[in-house]
Parts: C-alpha cells; sequence; structure tokens
C-alpha cells in the first residue's frame, strides 16, 4: 500500500475479457451485477462492450477500498450468481486495481452538447 493509499480509499477495478457468445454472456453479467449489488463494499459496475470486436467485453468496478474488492474476488468464484458468467469466459485479457490520483469531470455547458 503506498502512501497515498490507505484502508478506506476507494478501489477502481478493470476487468476486461474474452466471451464465447456475446448475447449470452451479456444476459449472465446482467444477473453478475444484480448479485454483486448487495456485497459489501460495492459501489457501482459499468459493463462495457467492445466497438472493435464483439467477444471483448470490460467491466469497471468501484469498491470502498482495496480489501472489499479482493474480498467480492473471492466471492464470485462461489456465488451463484456468478456461475453464468464465469462459465461464458474465454479468457481473461487484463485484471488490475486502481487507486484515484486525479479526477477531471466536463464542464456541464459539454454535458448540454452531447444531449
Amino acid at each position: 500500500m503506498t502512501a497515498k493509499q490507505t484502508p478506506a480509499s476507494p478501489c477502481l477495478e478493470l476487468v476486461i475479457y474474452r466471451i464465447k457468445n456475446p448475447d449470452d454472456a451479456a444476459k449472465a453479467r446482467r444477473a453478475a451485477q444484480d448479485a454483486i449489488s448487495q456485497y459489501e463494499g460495492f459501489l457501482s459496475w459499468a459493463a462495457w462492450e467492445s466497438e472493435d470486436d464483439a467477444t471483448v467485453f470490460a467491466d469497471v468496478a468501484m469498491w470502498e477500498s482495496l480489501e472489499a474488492a479482493k474480498a467480492a474476488g473471492e466471492r464470485v468464484r462461489t456465488d451463484p450468481g456468478f456461475a453464468a458468467l464465469m462459465s461464458s469466459i474465454d479468457g481473461i485479457i487484463s485484471m488490475s486495481h486502481y487507486r484515484l490520483d486525479r479526477k477531471v469531470e466536463a464542464s456541464a455547458q459539454n454535458y448540454l452538447k452531447a444531449s
């Protein structure tokens, strides 16, 4: 743990993986999101799909702490809510945890342009 990171620091978890069948995996991922929403320390999960390859998914989860993220990682291995998602995965491309260094957001004016 670095000087910047404390046990209570939020943690971003990024998992990029290849799936066998995009339609089945998307449905399984929604069920897993419902299951994980009840985990201690869970904050959010944004599910992304590659624009270039339909068999590549990216999940961005936010946790209250690195410890909560790691505990969840152990729990999903035996959680029935994750069984379908786990069986739909064809391989992990990358999985990492990150601490926040700095956050910059667009102005309200930029949000209005996008809509």
